[in-house]
């Protein structure tokens, strides 16, 4: 499992400013890159444990030996798999936290939701098990992206102001948010289930924020911060 770790590229977690464009340059396209799109629907599909390297390669247009030639086994491609999720989950929260014409709970509620695949919560929740068992520290990364682009959006809501609640700040209340994430998906049965969660959570850490009405429609708009 040691060599697994050192062998998986890292997800750089890095903080994040709403006032700055923050562009992610296109890298040049390898086999390898390929090999880990083709394989992250498989994963998302079957779950770890019934994907196949046959079926990645089929997904691929290569042969099982080629996959290989690139990835020595499953674990190794599924820790790929995970670290690619790192900065596209990062993306897809950064642009729904900034989306025109959505009040400030929506948005949160919509980052979210489009940071969460929409398979069954039992794979997923296989999933995750299994990103935490191989390659912990990028679903650590994962985690610390969310809550960077969180509290930049409560930041920017509050404006001048801190967090009113004694001894919180608004990056342990985007902790709170994403925890809260956790803990829904872990009791609820599916997806409409875990959004109406998600939304009697963010409701209360915007009212202990003061900040239950400050997204409405009208009263803080994103278009005046630049955003991918």
């Amino acid at each position: 499992m040691d060599d697994l770790d050192r062998n998986t590229q890292r997800c750089k977690v890095r903080q994040v400013t709403p006032s700055k464009i923050d562009p992610v340059p296109p890298a040049p396209s390898s086999r390898q890159d390929e090999i880990v799109e083709a394989a992250i629907p498989i994963f998302l599909r079957f779950g770890y444990k019934k994907a196949s390297m046959d079926a990645v390669a089929a997904s691929a247009k290569l042969s099982r030996q080629a996959v290989y030639l690139h990835f020595p086994g499953k674990d190794a491609l599924f820790g790929a798999v995970v670290d690619r999720l790192c900065e596209s989950t990062r993306q897809a929260a950064h642009v729904a936290l900034w989306r025109d014409g959505l009040s400030l709970d929506e948005q949160l509620l919509a980052a979210f939701e489009e940071t969460m695949p929409r398979e069954s919560m039992d794979l997923l929740a296989e999933l995750l098990s299994t990103a935490k068992a191989l390659v912990p520290q990028s679903v650590v990364n994962i985690d610390a992206l969310i809550v960077a682009e969180v509290a930049a959006r409560l930041s920017d809501a509050l404006g001048s102001q801190r967090w009113p609640v004694a001894g919180v700040t608004v990056e342990q209340s985007a902790q709170v948010l994403q925890a809260a994430s956790y803990g829904i998906k872990q009791q609820t049965a599916n997806r409409a289930e875990y959004l109406a969660g998600m939304k009697s959570a963010i409701g209360l850490v915007l009212t202990a924020g003061g900040l239950a009405t400050a997204g409405a429609p009208g009263a803080r708009k994103a278009d005046r911060r630049k955003r991918q």
